[in-house]
């Protein structure tokens, strides 16, 4: 015969197996939840990368053909649906270039031997700072969406050249 004390699981075992088990799924849990996050996340950069990179190529085909002057400088759009939570903003800023100029320090023996080579030197870096700076800009095109109580932003920059800008002489 057997003894009733015998047979089956104490309420400790019971107790002790239940708790493994809770442990067990808490953590399967907190592993699909954090994938679901990264996968939401991953899925949320992909739309703002793909947005940014269409903002960027519409400009560019606005742009082609005219000089910077025939551009606005600022220009915010709200999307359609279904990205009705995004908005993008386009900016065009001119570059300003410091002076190039290789300019040594006081000129006082220059000016008494008549050597006026630096002087002709820091006037042509003026003029080629000059067009530097009227023939870059810097095109940012900056994505806002609304992510809980606040906005988030993504924002790239690219260069641009024109190449037929003409070369003032006048400072």
């Amino acid at each position: 015969m057997r003894n009733n004390s015998e047979s089956g699981f104490t309420l400790l075992e019971t107790m002790i197996a239940l708790a493994i088990m809770l442990v067990a799924f808490a953590s399967i849990l907190m592993v699909e939840s954090a994938s679901v996050n990264t996968s939401a996340k991953a899925k949320q950069m992909n739309i703002v990368g793909m947005l940014a990179k269409k903002a960027m190529i519409e400009a560019e085909q606005a742009f082609e053909g005219k000089t910077f002057d025939e551009v606005k400088k600022e220009e915010t759009t709200q999307l359609q649906a279904p990205f009705q939570d995004y908005k993008i903003t386009r900016k065009i800023k001119e570059m300003k270039f410091p002076n190039l100029g290789v300019g040594g320090g006081g000129g006082s023996d220059k000016d008494k031997s008549g050597d006026n080579s630096d002087s002709s030197t820091d006037q042509l870096t003026k003029l080629l700072t000059n067009f530097l700076s009227k023939s870059i800009r810097e095109v940012s095109v900056t994505i806002t969406w609304k992510k809980g109580t606040g906005e988030q932003n993504f924002s790239l920059s690219t260069y641009w050249v024109d190449l037929n800008h003409e070369f003032e002489l006048s400072e």
